[in-house]
């Protein structure tokens, strides 16, 4: 990522949070298909979408993953990315992955396959193998919380990574204010705040900042929202 640098700054920033996998415990095979739609914002401008689907693949779960963003200064577009993901899960194992991401013009493709009880994972910067049970940046499964490393989909690095929780607090999203709880996730590079409905745990938002001082944010879709039940309110919306 070079021409992003003026806008979004780091893209290790992008890149983790583009990686997101799925934990499939909490989602059994015999579920119809799950879908989570975000709208994207850089600062309180919308710049894209960040779309997951997942379904039965017949050999475990299939998320299928897509993002486009597009950054325009002075009616002239500055930046795209095109992100596009496929992973395979067995219980809260990442089994197999295959991602393509156009940032810029600038190309990389991750792919990971099981062998021998190992995930074997290839990227631009060569092959690796992983032990034990790996996963993505799965952030709509709380369990992830837990997790001491995760996957980036774009980069292939097999990243080092802390969860602080930050307390309750309420947000606005699709014009309703909600109650959430939050959560900060630090990684290399990364300084991300996760919230989450304080009623259903589902997954409604994320800010990152970056080093541009601007922020980048995750919105869920009003749309979603609407098929979300149980989400706890704090109130009407007030200006």
């Amino acid at each position: 990522m070079t021409c992003i640098r003026p806008y979004l700054s780091a893209g290790m920033v992008l890149a983790a949070l583009l990686a997101a996998g799925i934990a499939c415990a909490e989602h059994p095979d015999t579920r119809p298909p799950r879908q989570w739609n975000f709208d994207v914002y850089l600062d309180d401008r919308e710049i894209g979408f960040h779309h997951f689907r997942l379904s039965d693949s017949g050999d475990g779960l299939r998320l299928e993953t897509r993002a486009e963003f597009q950054v325009k200064v002075l009616l002239v577009t500055a930046y795209t990315y095109d992100h596009v993901n496929t992973e395979i899960w067995r219980g809260d194992c990442l089994r197999g992955i295959e991602a393509r991401t156009d940032s810029n013009g600038e190309l990389s493709h991750v792919s990971g396959v099981e062998q021998d009880g190992r995930l074997v994972v290839s990227s631009s910067a060569g092959a690796t193998q992983l032990d034990g049970c790996v996963a993505s940046f799965a952030y709509w499964d709380r369990r992830l919380l837990e997790r001491k490393q995760l996957l980036n989909s774009q980069t292939g690095e097999y990243m080092a990574v802390k969860f602080q929780p930050l307390g309750a607090a309420s947000m606005v999203i699709g014009g309703r204010r909600i109650a959430v709880q939050r959560y900060a996730l630090t990684a290399d590079r990364l300084d991300i705040e996760l919230a989450y409905s304080a009623s259903t745990g589902e997954w409604l938002a994320l800010d990152s900042q970056l080093e541009s001082g601007r922020t980048l944010r995750y919105r869920r879709s009003v749309d979603d929202l609407a098929d979300v039940a149980g989400l706890a309110l704090t109130g009407n919306l007030s200006r």
